[in-house]
């Protein structure tokens, strides 16, 4: 028997794929602007306009999450339900 899925769902192997592409940008963001990469509590997610990674506030979360998603073509709702943040 064939597979069923709800018309426009997505699995969870496209979030991780989105996921990851989105990490992967903001993981080279965080290199050219600190000259490092990340440590493992350091955050993707930082505040730009600080010079050490600090974590970005809600809303500037929410629009690089948005840029990524837009740069990587990934589903940006998609991506945001799964972090927890729509």
């Amino acid at each position: 028997m064939g597979k069923r899925s709800r018309h426009g769902a997505r699995r969870s192997s496209d979030i991780g794929a989105a996921v990851l592409k989105i990490a992967r940008l903001r993981y080279r963001l965080f290199h050219e602007k600190f000259g490092r990469d990340p440590g493992p509590d350091e955050p993707l997610f930082f505040d730009s306009s600080k010079g050490e990674p600090i974590v970005a506030s809600a809303d500037e979360m929410w629009r690089q999450v948005f840029d990524a998603a837009a740069a990587t073509r990934t589903d940006f709702l998609s991506v945001m339900k799964f972090l927890g943040l729509a």
